[in-house]
């Protein structure tokens, strides 16, 4: 991956919004589709060429599960809305960080004791599981033996993910476009 961008944890991503991203989304273009008033094409993708990336997984350094003040850093303000053609439209990656968010937020009520169904939370497990089979990652993370006491049996062995490379697309190129382009809400 010698042409691709490796961006380190320790950098920030944009620099008024010093994050740090522990994954990255990529959308496949759809056909674009005709406006109902005026005919022309709507765009069905952000007008970028996004270039490649690789990002290492570290767990556990960010995004603290009880973190909101950092979670909030993920997404720009008015939910990362743009205008293009004269027309609103949502990023699916913001949406699907959203989503994210929402699966966090009922997981942290549902751990501390509340018993209230989160009909948003469910609904965004379908968005998260699409985002992720519509990615199709390939990336190869090894499995390796985790046990307390050896001997350990080779049944144990799971792939944590953790210190693995993927190619990514550089996600901090659509924060940029997004501010360029934000929707004031």
């Amino acid at each position: 991956m010698s042409s691709n961008t490796r961006i380190a944890l320790s950098e920030p991503l944009h620099p008024r919004y010093p994050s740090k991203f522990p994954f990255a989304l990529k959308r496949l273009g759809l056909p674009q589709i005709a406006s109902s008033f005026t005919g022309a094409p709507l765009p069905s993708e952000l007008p970028l060429s996004l270039a490649p990336a690789a990002l290492e997984f570290v767990f556990g350094m960010h995004y603290n599960i009880e973190n909101t003040t950092e979670w909030a850093t993920l997404v720009p303000p008015n939910h990362g809305r743009v205008r293009l053609a004269g027309a609103e439209y949502d990023i699916a990656m913001y949406r699907d960080l959203e989503c994210l968010d929402t699966i966090r937020t009922a997981y942290v009520a549902m751990r501390g004791g509340a018993r209230v169904r989160s009909t948003a939370a469910e609904a965004c497990l379908g968005q998260i599981r699409q985002a992720i089979l519509c990615t199709a990652d390939t990336t190869l993370e090894r499995a390796m033996v985790e046990c307390a006491e050896p001997p350990c049996p080779a049944s144990a062995a799971v792939a944590t993910g953790n210190h693995v490379d993927h190619k990514c697309r550089d996600w901090s190129q659509v924060r940029a476009f997004v501010e360029t382009n934000q929707m004031h809400g």
